[in-house]
């Protein structure tokens, strides 16, 4: 008798875990939805208000830098980019424009950075998992979460 009671209750449990997944994983019944990146608060900046502050070469891949004279300012001063702040990777692939990559600080804490992938025509790549910027970014939390801090640092 035990063991029915035991067995009447796992399945209900799996029934009920198998219609939570479903719902979860098959909305509407027509099968699993690809992962999209959700557009978040990140705008996409003035670059000519912007310092180009160094430029890194990797192949064909050619990345110019820029951000604002304040956040180079601060970063000159050991001082905290302001709130605000834009970083943008100008991406060009064999001299073509393929994409800006835009990190924006949201609030006053150090971490408070987001990412965006913007195409040449500056709309948003939808299905860009931007949590993976930030999760790379995060080695570089004492360096304002850039990865060209010593050229920020350095630049006159």
């Amino acid at each position: 008798m035990k063991q029915r009671i035991w067995r009447l209750g796992l399945s209900s449990v799996s029934v009920a875990t198998a219609a939570v997944c479903g719902y979860l994983i098959l909305p509407d019944g027509k099968g699993p939805t690809p992962a999209r990146a959700e557009t978040n608060a990140v705008t996409f900046p003035p670059l000519e208000q912007l310092e180009h502050y160094t430029t890194v070469r990797r192949g064909v891949t050619r990345e110019h830098m820029l951000t604002s004279r304040a956040a180079l300012d601060a970063i000159k001063a050991s001082q905290p980019v302001p709130t605000g702040t834009h970083v943008v990777l100008v991406d060009y692939q064999s001299d073509v424009l393929h994409r800006y990559l835009v990190s924006e600080k949201m609030g006053d804490g150090p971490e408070d950075w987001q990412y965006q992938w913007f195409w040449p025509d500056r709309s948003i790549k939808g299905d860009e998992n931007t949590a993976r910027c930030y999760s790379c970014h995060q080695s570089r939390q004492d360096r304002q979460f850039m990865f060209t801090f010593t050229d920020a640092l350095s630049f006159k």
